[in-house]
């Protein structure tokens, strides 16, 4: 018995020991964990890059590269709820790094939360990614697609010129030019399978660079899908607009037929509008001009039509009242606000015109300045 008591107790002290040992074994420090995780990143170790920056940024909140590499880690990880509530602490810390707000616009794509995406894609444009030119160009990407599916097809196709330059002709560049082309609202991963040959190939009739300075492949192509889809919706509108530089009167033909196809098709109207106001018809272009805000009445591009038509037509109180309402519209449209300056000139309002002659040149030049090459094409 007394053995037994005597073994009992020696185990309990021997634990008691361990405990102890345990007990006064210090915590890593803040350097050790930093090491252990830059360790787990530089191994790919994900799941160990995660566990450890989130015990970093709990160590210092305010430590911005620990919510970095704890945001990307998790995206990796395809955790992108986690990964959002990351990047919006680090955007929080440096409030001017578009960086962390490129990811937060990213990560809510992945979410589907299409309206926030944008809204942070477009703080990140606005802020610049400093030199990364993968994350400018893949920020440029998602803008452009977010706009295609909201059907702001003129600003994709804005969004579109730097690929241009870079003579981008990847598969999912040319898919978002054959959406916008054919003004598709939808994203890539919506669109019909049985829609994706047309929009492929007409998105490389549309793309300079994947002509290869050859634009007669571009007619040909145009000329086989419409052979092969007569009434697609805006698939002639598509055409005629690659035929405006040079063939203009083919490409009022193809647009009056894509009127014909699709009688609420706005947008050909407008361009019948351009075309029509460049012969002075000033008469027919107002009549077509008014059938196009009557379809779209908030389309600002609409207004802007009739406004120039209507100031070609001699009638400019009418005129800046259309284009007052484009710009209202449509503000960050640098050729609104030059044509309602054209059209306070015209009506001797040189103070109001000057205004807008600004506000044109301030909107150009950031948009001038937005879609500059940040650096030379590899």
């Amino acid at each position: 018995m007394l053995f037994v008591k005597s073994t009992i107790a020696a185990i309990l002290f021997a634990l008691s020991a361990i405990t102890i040992s345990v007990a006064q074994k210090p915590a890593p420090s803040f350097d050790d964990l930093k090491t252990r995780a830059e360790q787990a990143r530089s191994a790919n170790q994900i799941e160990e890059q995660v566990n450890l920056y989130r015990k970093l940024v709990t160590l210092r909140p305010e430590w911005g590269e620990g919510w970095w590499y704890l945001g990307t880690g998790l995206y990796d990880l395809h955790r992108y709820e986690e990964a959002l509530n990351a990047f919006q602490h680090l955007s929080k810390i440096d409030v001017n790094d578009g960086s962390s707000w490129a990811l937060m616009g990213m990560s809510e794509f992945e979410l589907k939360r299409y309206e926030d995406s944008l809204k942070h894609l477009f703080r990140a444009e606005e802020l610049g990614v400093g030199s990364n030119q993968e994350m400018l160009l893949t920020v440029r990407y998602h803008i452009t697609v977010l706009l295609n599916r909201a059907g702001q097809f003129e600003w994709a196709h804005d969004h579109l010129t730097i690929f241009s330059w870079f003579a981008d002709t990847s598969d999912p560049i040319i898919e978002a030019v054959g959406i916008n082309a054919l003004r598709m609202a939808v994203l890539p991963s919506e669109l019909p399978a049985d829609k994706l040959d047309l929009v492929m190939q007409a998105g490389r009739a549309s793309w300079e660079p994947s002509l290869a300075g050859h634009p007669e492949q571009s007619l040909k192509t145009f000329d086989e899908l419409l052979a092969k889809y007569p009434k697609e919706p805006n698939l002639h509108y598509a055409y005629g607009v690659r035929l405006l530089d040079t063939d203009p009167a083919a490409a009022e033909r193809e647009f009056q037929r894509e009127v014909e196809i699709n009688p609420t098709q706005v947008v050909a109207r407008i361009q019948i509008v351009f075309l029509e106001l460049k012969q002075g018809d000033s008469e027919d272009a107002v009549r077509l001009a008014r059938e196009a805000v009557k379809i779209e009445p908030d389309y600002f591009l609409a207004h802007n039509a009739l406004g120039r038509s209507l100031l070609a037509d001699g009638k400019t109180a009418d005129a800046i009242q259309e284009l007052q309402k484009a710009v209202q519209l449509e503000p960050k449209s640098p050729e609104n606000h030059f044509d309602l300056a054209e059209a306070y000139r015209a009506a001797g309002r040189k103070v109001d015109a000057q205004a807008e002659t600004a506000e044109f040149a301030r909107i150009k030049s950031l948009r001038e300045h937005l879609n500059g090459a940040p650096m030379t094409p590899q």
